[in-house]
């Protein structure tokens, strides 16, 4: 009851101030503050001033076996002067666009649009009585080519490494693996492959994946010029294998009989490798330690094992053996 009426009290206020003068009065003011406002802006749009406007470049009617060999801009600023109302309207109400016709300005693996030109097109633009007076680009001489572009694979030029306890456990990944450069025939002749610009990253506790550019070949163009690079990173969990010891430069009519045959091996592995049956270590004995050694013992050592593999390491340092006679 109480908010009903306190609800009626306030139409009643409002249906008596909106009734007064000082309300019709205050009407009046803003009414003409408006026109004011209005009649002040129209008259500034026409005085003359200058301003800098993004102006989109755009090349027409190319034939789709054109390839540019040269960086085409998507962008150029044009600094104009002109009356308010004719700048809000080319070049704030619109986008300007300055089209190149391919066909009129290309001729024999350049396209060529010169200052000249380029004052005329923004005549164009911005219409007869702007004047330009100053262009981010006030020419352009681009390369083109139409011979179709040559396949190459992708060489990985990278400084990684990964943190303690994980392992870069894979070649990195290129993807695409392969890009096509576009030229003359006889610069495409000397190109067998593209590298991308050098990789640092350092401490890799995870699988990264970035962007990287491919390095530009003076005369070409790559497509694409950038391409994504994946550095497989795992975490190491130990492991330990018995492992076949070999034999090396045992003379001919001898053999070696070691006891055991066998020695267990402990070593760090990428996770996605811990099932694996054969870890790809090598262990062996030389026949010629046996004259450095002494008693019946020889020493054991690791020969090889895969670079994803870390801390490999013996449980023991020799074996026993027998020479046997053939």
């Amino acid at each position: 009851m109480a908010d009903t009426d306190k609800k009626k009290s306030l139409r009643e206020r409002w249906r008596v101030w909106s009734a007064s003068y000082a309300f019709h009065n205050a009407l009046v003011f803003l009414a003409c503050l408006g026109a004011a406002a209005v009649f002040w802006f129209v008259l500034a749009l026409n005085d003359s001033v200058q301003d800098t406007i993004e102006v989109r470049v755009q090349i027409d009617d190319a034939p789709d076996s054109v390839t540019f060999i040269s960086n085409v801009p998507d962008r150029m600023y044009a600094t104009v002067r002109d009356k308010g109302t004719a700048l809000m309207r080319n070049g704030r109400l619109r986008e300007p666009t300055l089209h190149i016709s391919f066909i009129n300005f290309a001729d024999n693996g350049l396209l060529r649009f010169t200052k000249a030109d380029m004052l005329t097109a923004m005549k164009g633009i911005f219409g007869a009585n702007a004047t330009v007076s100053s262009l981010s680009v006030d020419s352009l001489h681009l390369l083109y080519t139409t011979n179709p572009g040559k396949r190459v694979p992708v060489r990985i030029l990278a400084d990684v490494s990964a943190a303690s306890g994980s392992v870069i456990s894979r070649n990195l990944i290129a993807d695409p693996r392969a890009v096509y450069v576009y030229g003359e025939k006889e610069v495409l002749d000397t190109i067998s492959y593209v590298t991308t610009r050098r990789i640092f990253e350092n401490n890799l506790t995870e699988t990264t994946t970035m962007t990287v550019e491919i390095q530009p070949i003076p005369g070409t163009r790559v497509k694409p010029d950038q391409i994504k690079i994946s550095i497989p990173v795992e975490p190491l969990v130990l492991k330990e294998e018995r492992i076949s010891v070999e034999t090396l430069n045992v003379p001919q009519g001898n053999s070696l009989l070691l006891f055991p045959s066998t020695v267990k091996v402990s070593f760090y592995v990428p996770m996605s490798r811990f099932s694996d049956d054969d870890p790809g270590i090598t262990v062996a004995v030389d026949y010629n330690d046996i004259k450095r050694t002494p008693a019946n013992r020889i020493p054991v050592f690791i020969e090889s094992y895969p670079s994803n593999l870390v801390n490999v390491h013996l449980q023991q340092d020799s074996v026993e053996y027998t020479i046997v006679k053939e």
